[in-house]
């Protein structure tokens, strides 16, 4: 049994981190999907709910690694 995880830049703010590709919450840029670290998302929610948008769901997997099928 093997496991994976993702490592590369959140899309604002640069950081390194690692991911599950599947499950991390991203935004589309230039039509291709780009990762957001969990620090971004927390620091983006509130001030979402406070313009009235739905805050960014973080799936429980999605800073974890995953199960790779070999």
């Amino acid at each position: 049994m093997s496991y994976s995880i993702v490592i590369g830049n959140c899309c604002s703010c640069r950081k390194l981190f690692g991911f599950n590709p599947n499950y991390v919450p991203s935004v589309r840029v230039k039509g291709e999907r780009e990762p957001l670290c969990r620090e971004c998302i927390e620091d983006a929610n509130p001030k979402r709910k406070d313009l009235g948008l739905p805050e960014i769901e973080i799936h429980p997997e999605a800073y974890e690694p995953q199960l790779e099928n070999v």
